[in-house]
């Protein structure tokens, strides 16, 4: 298999705004992409451009800077460039040379202008390009509308000449099985402690979050998502309930992540949206299995990202299925 890298392209704050087409699938899954190339070891690198001093997209201003939605870790590698081809007198041409990369998954701004260079430029050398759906976009000109221009380049003028453009479902398998998949390392204890009654303010406004996030799509009750769950009740009914004294939490300084364990089941595990993508979730599943040999666990079949995870970490999918309570949406068993 080939070594890939995950290569996001002028993601900046001044170019993501109501302008651009499709902006919601875009902003999603250039997250869920970041998100599983760090759990699954693809390097995830950054491109932002440089208009030149005086301009609004310059190095120094804020529009400049990397999207927030998609901030770079520490560590992740930046070049800025000043044409729209990210290989010229950048450095990451000779960097991609150097680490072996042979496979490049291009995500960014915009369509028409750097994306359009990065794919023909990448595939001139010699790299195999992939362009996820809905992971580019750019603005209406005077020719097109931003959706005719998506369309031309991504259905047209790329695939099958220039790239691979692939739903998101092959996008992510080619992560899953990039050529550098790592073994999840051992879990580090020092950061896992039991929860105490001091922390029920903290664990409900993970799980309000949390939730809303991952499943207001799904159920589509904004009754509930904004009305029963709010972080006071919450805590309140887990301090009464005693789900803290099977609740253990990832904390280093900062209280990331949470995973309730009721003899072999894990009952819930979440990690703070802002803390996403830097393997807590991964620490956490991994301490319960070896701490307490957990075999089984129920998540929402429609929760794809849910499901992937647990599978990554040996957990698979049965036949076992049932209504969540109160919805028409179906849970599924999974096991060890």
């Amino acid at each position: 298999m080939k070594r890939t890298a995950l290569l996001v392209v002028d993601a900046q704050n001044l170019l993501f705004d109501e302008r651009l087409y499709a902006l919601e699938p875009l902003v999603m899954n250039i997250q869920r992409l970041i998100y599983h190339s760090r759990m699954y070891g693809v390097e995830v690198i950054y491109v932002r451009h440089d208009d030149g001093e005086g301009k609004p997209l310059s190095k120094g201003s804020d529009g400049f800077e990397v999207y927030d939605g998609f901030a770079p870790m520490n560590g992740e590698r930046i070049f800025d460039k000043t044409v729209n081809s990210p290989f010229r007198d950048s450095g990451l041409l000779e960097y991609l040379r150097k680490k072996g990369t042979e496979k490049l998954i291009v995500v960014g701004l915009q369509t028409d202008y750097c994306i359009d260079a990065t794919v023909k430029c990448g595939f001139e050398h010699g790299f195999e390009m992939i362009v996820p759906e809905y992971c580019n976009s750019t603005f209406d000109n005077e020719f097109m509308t931003a959706e005719q221009t998506y369309r031309y380049y991504n259905s047209f003028m790329w695939k099958n000449r220039y790239a691979r453009c692939v739903d998101m479902r092959e996008a992510l398998d080619i992560i899953r099985d990039h050529k550098d998949k790592p073994e999840f390392s051992r879990f580090n204890e020092t950061h896992i402690r039991r929860a105490t009654k001091e922390d029920a303010s903290r664990i409900a406004e993970i799980l309000v979050f949390a939730k809303r996030m991952k499943y207001r799509s799904i159920f589509n009750d904004d009754a509930y998502s904004f009305g029963e769950l709010q972080v006071i009740p919450v805590a309140e009914k887990y301090l009464e309930n005693g789900f803290l004294n099977n609740m253990f939490l990832y904390d280093d300084g900062i209280i990331k992540g949470l995973i309730r364990i009721e003899k072999e089941e894990i009952v819930e595990l979440y990690v703070d949206h802002f803390f996403q993508g830097q393997g807590v979730g991964s620490e956490l599943i991994e301490y319960a299995k070896e701490k307490y040999a957990v075999n089984f666990l129920w998540t929402i079949e429609k929760n794809i990202d849910a499901v992937r995870f647990y599978e990554a970490h040996g957990f698979h999918l049965t036949e076992t299925k049932k209504y969540e309570e109160g919805t028409t949406e179906y849970i599924v068993m999974m096991r060890r």
